[in-house]
């Protein structure tokens, strides 16, 4: 049987580190080829690019600030110069910026939505564009939070962010379903990375005691979720957010301060 994803072309971006790297990964183990997309972090994506030649994956890095608009552009033109087409957007690059809410600066606000929210947006309309010029549909998925679900205090500008990102998944589901595009969004809960352990050398035993599976998550969590969102199987689903943290949404009680 060929993998799950034999012969598409996948975008991931933020795919230098912990999410984005297990993302990149997957989707080559499942047959695609990946331009893994970063932004200054050359030695961490060409690292995720030679795992997967190493294992005969197809993966190429692409430095790019996706604040811009002229650079998502630029990043689907370099998939396709490559690749010959683009199949799955995983746009999963992002900031995160904690600040109380009557702390929180315009330019804190500005970093956050440039990346996070324009730099989705025109991902997303750069890929569709080329989609609908292929004419044979394809996969958006965006890399949102349960930040965007939930009330968490001194997140509250990040938060607005990923709510946005989870309302652009409904409206442009929308307006690119007639093109056979479905448009998804992951809820990221607490993962266990290299900032959140840094943050917080105990964020693991933390977070396994206030999530019901028993466990934080990891990145590999997410990008299993991905697949999913990504595969045949879920071409009928669209405009939805599909929530990724054990359960802790459910009751949504924060760690105890050793």
């Amino acid at each position: 049987m060929p993998p799950l994803l034999d012969g598409k072309v996948a975008i991931v971006t933020g795919a230098s580190r912990e999410i984005g790297a297990a993302m990149a990964e997957m989707l080559a183990a499942h047959g695609c080829a990946v331009l893994a997309a970063h932004f200054g972090e050359a030695d961490r994506a060409e690292a995720v690019v030679e795992r997967i030649r190493a294992t005969g994956g197809r993966a190429l890095a692409h430095d790019a600030d996706l604040s811009s608009v002229a650079a998502n552009q630029a990043l689907i033109a370099r998939a396709v110069e490559v690749f010959g087409r683009i199949d799955i957007l995983a746009a999963n690059a992002g900031l995160t910026i904690s600040a109380p809410f009557l702390d929180t600066t315009e330019e804190q606000w500005d970093t956050l939505f440039n990346l996070n929210v324009k730099g989705s947006f025109f991902a997303a309309q750069a890929a569709a564009r080329q989609m609908i010029a292929q004419g044979d549909g394809g996969r958006i998925i965006f890399s949102a939070s349960v930040t965007g679900v939930q009330a968490i205090p001194g997140l509250s500008a990040y938060g607005i962010t990923k709510a946005a990102l989870r309302h652009m998944a409904k409206t442009l589901a929308c307006e690119l379903g007639p093109y056979g595009i479905t448009v998804n969004a992951l809820g990221i809960g607490a993962i266990l990375n290299e900032r959140n352990r840094s943050d917080d050398p105990e964020y693991e035993a933390h977070w396994n005691s206030v999530t019901p599976t028993g466990r934080v998550g990891m990145p590999a969590d997410v990008a299993q979720a991905l697949i999913f969102l990504a595969s045949p199987g879920a071409g009928h689903i669209t405009g939805q957010t599909l929530i990724i943290d054990g359960g802790w949404t459910l009751t949504s009680p924060l760690p105890s301060p050793s």
